[in-house]
């Protein structure tokens, strides 16, 4: 009785048969239990096909965009040298002091201070070392002499050139006034 309530079973339409009979179409049972053709999932050649075109595209798309990873680095690294300079700054007039990043290599610099004002910066340095991007190096005009008064300005303007592996460049500048600015 209960498969003839759930509609799986069919009365026999003769008078003369009183026995109950499957139905006659065999997707009948599927969409009564919820499987249908178009619900069922993907063929293994449609998944093929789209794993080789999603390759196809990968493999386009890789190459492209290794070769722009080195500007990437170069943009971030002078991104990070500038912000830096910046919380030096910040640092100096919050704290009356002098700061100053000193480059300790051609990949790594450090936060110095000059706790007492006396001109001598302090050894060890404050923080760092801090390094660079991978393939960045760093050439300073003067960034020593740049050393951030208590007021936010600098004794000489100074200009930070940094490089990347294909010979790209770009420029930190730093005004007299104090101002930070990507060239």
């Amino acid at each position: 009785m209960f498969l003839f309530n759930q509609g799986l079973w069919d009365k026999s339409r003769s008078k003369r048969s009183t026995q109950l009979q499957p139905k006659g179409q065999k997707g009948v049972i599927m969409r009564k239990f919820g499987y249908s053709r178009a619900a069922s999932g993907f063929t293994l050649l449609e998944l093929i096909v789209a794993i080789a075109i999603a390759s196809v595209v990968m493999g386009i798309a890789i190459p492209s965009f290794l070769s722009w990873m080195p500007t990437l680095r170069l943009s971030s690294g002078a991104r990070q040298v500038a912000m830096d300079l910046q919380v030096a700054r910040m640092k100096a007039i919050s704290q009356n002091v002098k700061y100053r990043l000193n480059f300790v290599t051609a990949t790594s610099y450090t936060f110095e201070k000059d706790a007492d004002n006396n001109g001598v910066f302090d050894s060890p340095a404050e923080s760092g070392p801090f390094s660079l991007p991978d393939g960045i190096t760093v050439t300073a005009t003067g960034a020593l002499a740049s050393e951030f008064q208590p007021r936010g300005t600098v004794n000489v303007a100074s200009e930070i050139t940094l490089q990347n592996g294909n010979s790209e460049t770009k420029k930190v500048q730093v005004a007299v006034v104090g101002r930070v600015k990507l060239l």
